[in-house]
């Protein structure tokens, strides 16, 4: 991070515009509101997606005693092969979404968010589907203990085919800071974190991001 760099303040026209335009691109990501919350006050916590339930493998099921039905509206379940067995039913796993003609997915709730607090303030990162093997990235900082004048920050991308990175820095005068990165193809999955960054506080102070990070399945 460049620490001597002397900062410039963004106008208020510009500001706006940039506020707007973050604040949409966030709303398609699954909304702000999980964004802006903070925790109660004296707490460290990170939010993040668990393990989760994406499809069958037939042939396990099957093997003990269960089978894969698909109801009419495409959700699918493992259930005993045997109604009369004690088998319990599985968790319901809901359809990927759909593509529509022309190749573009429907706009999906296929998000992940995270972020994880510390001494300088909380460190976050969000992930959406845009597309058929896209999505777009968004992350940042806030709640630093003094307004921050420069920012650097690299978000980690990785799928199937290997990792690359999204990065961005820059002047503000702010105790908060965002960035969004669109457009980005991904496959079969993605596995995004910010692997490094931070911001320098006009009272000297060099915050590290910590590494939030979050994954969805394409």
């Amino acid at each position: 991070m460049t620490k001597n760099r002397k900062p410039g303040r963004i106008s208020s026209r510009l500001a706006v515009v940039v506020g707007s335009s973050l604040a949409v691109v966030l709303a398609v990501l699954g909304g702000t509101s999980a964004a802006v919350a903070a925790p109660a006050s004296g707490t460290n916590q990170e939010t993040q997606l668990g393990m989760h339930a994406v499809g069958f493998d037939a042939a396990v099921a099957k093997a003990h005693g269960y089978q894969i039905v698909t109801y009419a509206n495409g959700d699918q379940q493992s259930v005993p092969i045997d109604p009369r067995s004690n088998l319990p039913k599985s968790v319901i796993v809901h359809p990927r979404p759909a593509v529509q003609p022309g190749g573009r997915a429907r706009p999906a709730a296929n998000t992940d968010y995270a972020e994880v607090w510390g001494n300088c303030g909380r460190s976050w990162i969000r992930v959406g589907q845009t597309g058929v093997n896209q999505v777009a990235v968004a992350s940042g900082f806030s709640n630093t203990p003094a307004t921050a004048f420069f920012w650097s920050w690299d978000v980690s991308l990785s799928d199937r085919n290997g990792t690359s990175h999204q990065t961005y820095s820059g002047a503000i005068f702010d105790d908060k800071a965002a960035r969004v990165w669109t457009g980005l193809n991904q496959f079969g999955f993605t596995f995004d974190r910010v692997a490094k960054g931070g911001a320098t506080l006009i009272d000297g102070t060099i915050c590290n991001s910590g590494n939030p990070s979050v994954s969805i399945y394409l």
